[in-house]
């Protein structure tokens, strides 16, 4: 990944550093959609953190102090859910670059008198992430969405792709969305939490790079699963001597392992084949022990009485495994035709097999006494396949420091083939391969306007001692009026 691009005359501006930077702020004040620019003067002083969280996600916020003294910006306290655009600049006469498009917090536009005639507005700012967190908090999970068959991203097919599936109950539509190509199936998915929290894990799973951008509403890409190829090794951005004045360099001895233990549950497609049988008691066994279930009208069973639910279940080497979802299910006519009996006749009165994916609504009737041999409903089921893991380990990194183990546990995993190997042993791989490198964490602050820098972009530090390669992990971008610009980056050394 690399840093955002810009306009020439920005970079050159920028390789010059001779320049200020400038800040400009577009405010939905009305909440109607017409953006007002804040005067440039107004603004004392505007800071910018972007940060890739442990769950997966990359999330940016805000914080904005502007000069209110005549109340130009008096707003009552409101405003908490307002869009605001940020956009950077450098001297005079150059274009602009929108950077952020944030959103006011839950305290709103914040109307601070002080001593005197000081008075401020402070704005907190969230991206769209804080609003994907919240999105499903008036949803009915009771009710929870579920996908069968998707794959995890394909812009193509966003009817089918896990990502698009996902972010639309958020009311982000596919043209909404930068996504990469990963076509991975995931034959069911079960969503249980909020939006964002549930991108995040997908993200996570697939190593992919997931943020609300200033170019996108949302973007799930650079994955290593994923068809597009890409210049992984190429750096956005060459941090040198004369424009570092701070340099912190870190050990992160606590991110080492040399034992990954991955446990998962993953959810298996099934052949077509028998997902329920009747077997309520009571129960007679003829000569050959077969069971024979007696209906009779002076004791009228359950599934007579009213519509009654026949789970789904299959038998997995002698063990009864409940069903999660099951489709091709038998028609009704079908099932009728695969009842077996004596006497009767019986039959369907009720047959419901698309109120519920997991589970059938059935009567049975049977006009005169007689004897149910078998009843049964046929359907392609998935299931479950619970404690799946996977155990790696370098036994030369445990003979020279001991065991140190990592237990990860995680979901949308899927045992798709990568490499010769399913996608779970492949991430297990993955994952032990970065945990052996002994890394180094460097915080790296500059007065060069890299406003476009991003979270995950790869860069370089250049010393008189090395030339360390590394990934930007967190940044942050501080504006004073009266002080010079700061751009702060923490980075994570390795490729």
């Amino acid at each position: 990944m690399k840093f955002y691009d810009l306009d020439n005359a920005l970079l050159e501006a920028i390789e010059k550093g001779d320049s200020p930077v400038r800040v400009g702020i577009s405010l939905d004040f009305s909440g109607t959609g017409f953006f007002e620019t804040v005067f440039e003067r107004d603004i004392i002083e505007a800071s910018f953190f972007g940060l890739q969280e442990s769950a997966g996600g990359t999330t940016a916020r805000g914080e904005v102090v502007l000069d209110n003294t005549y109340g130009t910006y008096a707003c009552g306290g409101r405003g908490a859910g307002q869009e605001v655009r940020i956009s950077f600049s450098l001297g005079e006469g150059l274009p602009w670059f929108q950077r952020f498009v944030l959103y006011v917090d839950d305290n709103g536009f914040q109307d601070i008198q002080g001593p005197g005639r000081r008075r401020v507005l402070r704005l907190g700012l969230r991206d769209r992430s804080a609003l994907l967190r919240k999105t499903e908090n008036s949803r009915d999970w009771t009710q929870p969405a579920v996908f069968t068959y998707t794959v995890i991203c394909d812009k193509t097919q966003p009817e089918k792709s896990l990502v698009h599936l996902i972010a639309k109950r958020a009311g982000i539509e596919a043209a909404d969305i930068d996504c990469a190509t990963i076509p991975i199936t995931l034959p069911y998915v079960k969503l249980t939490k909020n939006i964002w929290t549930e991108l995040s894990e997908l993200a996570k799973t697939y190593r992919a790079h997931l943020e609300c951008a200033p170019e996108k509403p949302l973007v799930f890409t650079h994955s290593p699963y994923q068809t597009e190829t890409e210049n992984v090794d190429e750096s956005s951005y060459t941090f040198s001597g004369e424009h570092i004045f701070y340099l912190r360099e870190t050990a992160r001895a606590e991110q080492y392992r040399n034992t990954v233990r991955l446990k998962i549950n993953i959810p298996v497609a099934l052949e077509r084949q028998e997902i329920w049988r009747y077997d309520d008691p009571p129960v007679l066994y003829d000569t050959d022990l077969i069971p024979v279930y007696p209906f009779r009208a002076t004791a009228l069973r359950d599934i007579q009485m009213q519509v009654s639910e026949a789970q789904y279940r299959i038998k997995d080497n002698g063990t009864e495994r409940p069903v999660l979802y099951a489709d091709l299910i038998d028609t009704q006519e079908k099932a009728t035709e695969r009842l077996d009996y004596t006497d009767g006749p019986f039959a369907y009165s009720a047959y419901d097999v698309t109120t519920h994916y997991d589970k059938a609504l059935v009567t049975l009737t049977a006009d005169a006494d007689g004897d149910l041999h078998r009843a049964v409903i046929y359907g392609r089921p998935i299931i479950l396949d619970l404690n799946r893991s996977c155990f790696l380990r370098d036994t030369e990194a445990i003979a020279q420091y001991g065991t140190a183990a990592l237990n990860v546990s995680g979901s949308y995993f899927s045992e798709n083939m990568v490499g010769g190997v399913p996608l779970y042993e492949d991430w297990t791989a993955r994952e032990l391969a970065e945990r052996l490198q002994e890394r180094r964490e460097f915080t790296v602050k500059t007065h060069r306007a890299l406003f476009h820098g991003r979270v995950g972009a790869k860069v370089a530090i250049e010393t008189k001692a090395e030339t360390v390669r590394g990934t930007i992990n967190a940044f942050s971008l501080r504006y004073k009026r009266d002080a010079a610009f700061v751009a702060a980056f923490r980075i994570t050394e390795g490729n």
